[in-house]
């Protein structure tokens, strides 16, 4: 099963924070597909660095790219569709892009690494909240 790592997760990475480089070293040692990251989580980190006005926005680029990105499919919306009305009816409300990222997640078959503890709500992912 392969990991999918949240926006946190790429930004702790990519800031070298030790505490959550070392967790993730520690949960790949059970994933032997490298990890992923969905077309949201690609979509928040590039807003963060276009938002900031970066330098080395072509290094952040650079980082961002090395994993695979999730495309969104029919299945995702279908997924998406039905995650969103299980909830809905339920009275909980999620934003959209963290449905997405679960969507791409149970379509891929795959556990999401976060530290948003939201997700903790959504029964139907695997999932590691570190």
């Amino acid at each position: 099963m392969a990991l999918v790592l949240d926006t946190s997760i790429l930004v702790d990475i990519e800031r070298k924070r030790n505490e959550t480089v070392k967790k993730l070293e520690e949960i790949s040692k059970n994933h032997f597909l490298p990890p992923r990251i969905t077309f949201i989580n690609y979509f928040e980190f590039y807003e963060g660095i276009t938002e900031k006005n970066i330098k080395n926005k072509s290094i952040l680029m650079v980082f961002v790219n090395k994993f695979m990105c999730l495309r969104a499919s029919s299945r995702t919306a279908e997924i998406l569709a039905n995650l969103k009305h299980k909830y809905g009816k339920k009275g909980i409300t999620f934003g959209l892009a963290d449905l997405i990222i679960a969507a791409q997640v149970i379509e891929n078959n795959a556990t999401l690494v976060t530290k948003d503890n939201v997700f903790e709500k959504i029964e139907e992912i695997d999932k590691i909240i570190i």
